[in-house]
């Protein structure tokens, strides 16, 4: 704990350490080793984590700030417990950001560009193949970022990292055990074909349609009183959810 304190005195550690306890809640959040409802307590942390109480406390900031915990005051941080409305909400604001972008992004696509989301399409594949739901999970939502960086727009990109935590832990709860892999997979190639037509309209509506319905998927889902209905398809496909 000296030796702990005594690094706390170098800025550039202190980032450092932050950083990484950072990280190493975050994971254990999204990873389901903390529940929705676990207590974070930032002495508990330090001494596991073999670190003084600032880093720690400004990684419970840093997560609070993500969406994934609140913060009591005289309680400490607590693992954010998502209902089905947050999950609405979270997803409907993902709607509007991820189409905006996409408007914006068409207007600026190159081949290259394309060439990079279909390598991503066809190594989510290798992900569904393996059955490899974690691979899979981040592959999708660096396709996303891909497609939030081509837009350009430095305050919607910041937005987009920020819901990225929530939406991942999302995507974690519910794959494969209420959307197969096949189904995350298969919703990312309409919107591909949209932006190689340059196709405004149609690239707007796969984004729209495919993150509302997933979203809606996942609310039902995740809901333990909801009654027992069919989750609703995902649109584009046939017999099969997209």
């Amino acid at each position: 704990m000296v030796e702990a304190n005594r690094r706390q005195l170098d800025p550039a550690r202190r980032q450092t350490l932050r950083r990484e306890v950072t990280h190493a809640l975050r994971e254990a959040i999204l990873s389901g080793a903390y529940q929705p409802g676990a207590h974070l307590v930032e002495a508990e942390i330090a001494e596991l984590m073999g670190v003084s109480h600032g880093p720690v406390r400004e990684a419970l900031r840093e997560l609070e700030a993500e969406d994934l915990i609140v913060i009591e005051p005289h309680r400490g941080g607590f693992v954010k417990s998502f209902t089905a409305d947050d999950i609405r909400e979270i997803y409907s604001l993902r709607s509007l950001l991820e189409t905006a972008m996409v408007l914006r992004a068409i207007e600026r696509i190159t081949e290259d560009d394309l060439v990079v989301l279909d390598a991503l399409i066809a190594q989510m594949r290798v992900a569904e193949a393996a059955e490899n739901a974690e691979a899979e999970i981040e592959l999708d939502l660096a396709f996303h970022s891909t497609l939030c960086a081509l837009s350009g727009h430095r305050r919607m990109i910041e937005a987009w990292q920020r819901l990225m935590f929530p939406i991942r832990l999302f995507l974690t709860m519910a794959i494969p055990k209420h959307l197969s892999l096949h189904e995350a997979v298969e919703s990312h190639i309409p919107i591909v074909e949209a932006l190689r037509q340059r196709d405004a309209v149609a690239a707007t509506k796969h984004m729209e349609a495919g993150v509302l319905a997933i979203g809606e998927r996942i609310a039902i889902a995740m809901t333990p009183s909801a009654p027992v209905v069919p989750l609703p398809d995902l649109p584009g496909e046939e017999g099969a959810a997209r």
